[in-house]
């Protein structure tokens, strides 16, 4: 029988081993926004215009806020004005507040910021496929009642090591596993926000086994999360990476070097091949690892045009490609943009 796939844990405590599963893949929902009260507030500007507007209509777009309050300043992001009593202007935002350094210019004097209750995620049945049980799960099982509290899953190498671990919520039911002689079925109530897109399991079955992808540019194929998660699965097999050859040149393919990700993904697979990726992604931490070598990079036109262009708003700001030759050449790289 093959090696189980996926492990449901309480804590660092191994549950079940399981050998699939069922409705873990796909889109997921976008988290719920959160709310709070900015108290003692003086709306000014398009805060104002966006309270008048929220009065009237009920809701107000305003995009991002800066609020000065005793202890600082803080920025919210994608704000919508859900309307005002008095010095109490009610907001909700695409995530927490995030502090300023320094000071703020223009932000709305506010002297408190309380945050509201927040709206529990949607969730969806999630089935963990011919799980064998262990330990407190077996035996509350074995009762016919259900586990207390929530449970994590890892999805698993083919060594058995994780490969990915995240919060999956209670245990709501179980049954017999079809054809599996012993093993069980096991439901959980799963937040859907947490759902995994099908391209990142793509990056997972890529990196299942200790070989990982073995055909040059495969990072290529993902954008976004996907990407993101590719160049994590590639970290995790490139932590004990030769050094490279004092002198050598590496030829680095830019074509689709449009983000970090990228760029740290096409940068390790010219010096060490497919699949691998530098742990690190500053330039001068990158530039460090090529010291004394010469990089050769074609096609750095395309870096040239999106790195640190996109996204405008991103904290931290993502390095522009000016940034990034700067950097490599400081620790000793010599750079040949082609």
């Amino acid at each position: 029988m093959r090696p189980p796939r996926y492990a449901l844990l309480a804590g660092r405590r191994v549950l079940a081993l399981c050998h699939d599963v069922d409705g873990l893949y796909g889109d997921p929902a976008p988290h719920p926004r959160l709310r709070h009260e900015l108290r003692g507030c003086e709306p000014r500007g398009e805060l104002a215009r966006a309270v008048t507007q929220a009065v009237v209509e009920g809701t107000a777009p305003l995009g991002t806020l800066d609020v000065e309050t005793p202890d600082g300043p803080w920025r919210f992001d994608a704000v919508r004005v859900l309307g005002a009593r008095g010095d109490v202007v009610t907001v909700e935002a695409a995530g927490p507040p995030r502090r300023l350094p320094g000071g703020a210019t223009g932000a709305t004097p506010c002297a408190h910021l309380i945050p509201l209750p927040d709206t529990p995620p949607p969730r969806t049945e999630v089935t963990f496929l011919g799980c064998a049980p262990r330990g407190p799960l077996r035996t509350a099982l074995a009762t016919g009642a259900a586990p207390d509290g929530d449970v994590r899953y890892q999805v698993l190498r083919a060594d058995g090591n994780p490969q990915h671990e995240a919060a999956a919520g209670p245990v709501t039911g179980w049954d017999t596993a079809p054809g599996h002689g012993g093993l069980l079925d096991l439901t959980v109530a799963f937040p859907r926000t947490d759902l995994v897109p099908p391209p990142t399991r793509a990056v997972w079955d890529l990196f299942h086994d200790h070989r990982g992808p073995a055909e040059p540019g495969t990072w290529r194929r993902f954008t976004g999360a996907a990407r993101t998660a590719w160049r994590q699965q590639a970290a995790l097999r490139s932590h004990d990476l030769p050094e490279p050859v004092p002198g050598a040149t590496y030829t680095l393919d830019g074509r689709g070097v449009t983000d970090e990700d990228a760029l740290v993904c096409a940068l390790t697979e010219a010096v060490h091949g497919p699949g691998h990726a530098y742990p690190t992604g500053s330039p001068r931490a990158l530039g460090a690892e090529l010291s004394g070598t010469t990089l050769v990079w074609r096609h750095s036109a395309v870096a040239r045009a999106c790195l640190g262009v996109t996204p405008l708003l991103a904290e931290p700001r993502p390095a522009t490609f000016r940034e990034w030759v700067a950097g490599l050449r400081a620790e000793g790289v010599r750079v040949v943009l082609d």
